[in-house]
């Protein structure tokens, strides 16, 4: 078995991202955030814990997710979302990472 996995992407429709901010929060129970919009992805990882985030579809429809430890969750730009730690095992997420979209940027 080979340890190596290497993929190319043969879309040609790549931007860049760029992270320029990241930390970590242990959360109290109940703790909440939003309903908001972003103008950068930000993703979660959840280290211990558990919540819940409801977060608005391509349609406008909000879908509920339950989150717990070892899982991650992504929200994109202008995306309406909330989410709320759990009221017993609230989350303690890390790894947060906001990411910013550079399309000037030029592939070289």
């Amino acid at each position: 078995m080979n340890d190596l996995l290497f993929s190319v992407f043969p879309n040609e429709n790549f931007f860049d991202l760029g992270l320029f901010q990241f930390g970590r929060e242990r959360c109290k129970p109940a703790h909440s955030f939003g309903s908001a919009t972003r103008n950068h992805y930000l993703f979660h990882y959840v280290i211990s814990g558990a919540g819940t985030l409801f977060s608005d579809d391509s349609n406008g429809n909000t879908q509920t997710y339950h989150i717990k430890s070892n899982q991650g969750f992504m929200i994109f730009p202008n995306q309406i979302d909330t989410y709320i730690a759990d009221e017993i095992i609230p989350f303690f997420k890390g790894i947060q990472k906001y990411l910013r979209h550079f399309p000037e940027r030029v592939a070289e």
